[in-house]
């Protein structure tokens, strides 16, 4: 298996190949510690890469939009990503066609377990992900992160929406136009990465929550 490493820390993909040998019969590693995402594409593509591991820690440019050019080649390799910490990157990273992810400080065992199910040309997710989702409805653990990048405006119109408020309604009590209101709900839309009307709901209920356990939203100066 052709595999490519994006990583800047040399015993990180040392032991990873020495893990991922043992999984494969042929394995054709590279490892690059800096490259451009255009580089990259035609790197997959001329030595017909069929795994990329890459360490967003150290690498840092997955993407979204990366992941679902790689996909696209003819022969579209697996995709394993190295993250930091649970956040809701990891979540879009699966929608975008990412094959698995581990994080840092996993055990030997549950990164074994990654390899071993993306080389079965299986999706990897890990049971993080899947008890968050299960008990939570939502994948929203740096909530207080998240409502940082929000205008004082927005946080306005997020409070609106939390109390279930039709937009006509929530634009009268505003005092804003429709357009003016959708237009600031589109933009929360696309700071946070909300790319369908469920996560916007599943986020609106977490930011809910996150009111009521830890304190009232950030609130930030109009001017």
């Amino acid at each position: 298996m052709k595999t490519l490493f994006l990583m800047k820390e040399p015993l990180l993909a040392e032991g990873l190949l020495a893990l991922l040998s043992k999984k494969v019969d042929e394995l054709l590693l590279d490892v690059i510690s800096s490259i451009h995402e255009s580089e990259l594409i035609k790197l997959v593509t001329e030595k017909n890469i069929q795994l990329v591991v890459i360490d967003t820690v150290s690498i840092g440019i997955p993407s979204c939009q990366l992941i679902q050019q790689l996909k696209e080649q003819p022969h579209s390799p697996r995709i394993i990503l190295i993250y930091d910490c649970l956040s809701r990157g990891v979540l879009s990273a699966y929608r975008s066609g990412m094959s698995g992810c581990f994080f840092r400080g996993d055990s030997l065992e549950t990164i074994s377990l990654a390899f071993q199910t993306v080389i079965r040309g299986e999706v990897y997710v890990p049971h993080v992900i899947i008890i968050n989702l299960i008990c939570e409805g939502h994948l929203f653990t740096d909530i207080s992160d998240l409502v940082k990048l929000l205008s004082a405006k927005e946080l306005t119109v997020l409070d609106q929406l939390c109390k279930g408020h039709r937009m006509k309604d929530i634009a009268l009590r505003l005092s804003m136009a429709p357009s003016t209101l959708s237009t600031h709900k589109l933009r929360i839309s696309q700071k946070l990465n909300l790319l369908t009307d469920l996560d916007f709901n599943s986020f609106l209920k977490a930011y809910e929550k996150w009111k009521i356990q830890y304190a009232s939203p950030i609130k930030k100066p109009l001017y």
